[in-house]
């Protein structure tokens, strides 16, 4: 796969210019709960302050590569992402002063990008396994920001 263009986005201080795609990367390989868990943090610190709740414009710019492992990624893989977008959708808010990106409120962004795959979430949300499971949340959150 070829490596994101993402030094145009704004992004935490402690990242290198390979930090997201080491994040992504990881999401990709998960093979186990445990890579999986770990894999999402990574991607939250990758692209925000997973302590503080926040993140950057550089968000924007990881959702195409979040979008193909939703579609052809391993389950854990899946799953990795999935827990990702609950919590930048759900309790995550734009880290201070970067709220805006060309001219475009990342937040509604991020949201309008969330609500997209609905399509792809939906069918993952059937079944009694961990996927389902993050699935089904995603789908609510969804659904509840949708009224």
């Amino acid at each position: 796969m070829r490596p994101i263009d993402l030094s145009q986005f704004p992004q935490p201080e402690s990242n290198d210019s390979s930090s997201v795609e080491f994040a992504l990367n990881a999401i990709r390989n998960a093979e186990s709960e445990s890579t999986s868990n770990e894999a999402y943090d990574a991607f939250l610190w990758a692209v925000g302050n997973n302590h503080a709740g926040t993140f950057y414009p550089v968000v924007l710019g990881a959702l195409p590569e979040i979008e193909q492992i939703l579609m052809r990624g391993t389950e854990w893989a899946k799953r990795a992402a999935i827990e990702s977008l609950i919590d930048l959708g759900g309790s995550f808010a734009p880290e201070d002063g970067y709220e805006n990106y060309l001219g475009a409120s990342v937040q509604e962004t991020l949201k309008a990008f969330i609500h997209s795959i609905r399509h792809y979430i939906a069918p993952l949300a059937d079944g009694d396994n961990a996927l389902a499971g993050s699935a089904a949340e995603l789908l609510e959150l969804i659904d509840d920001q949708a009224v």
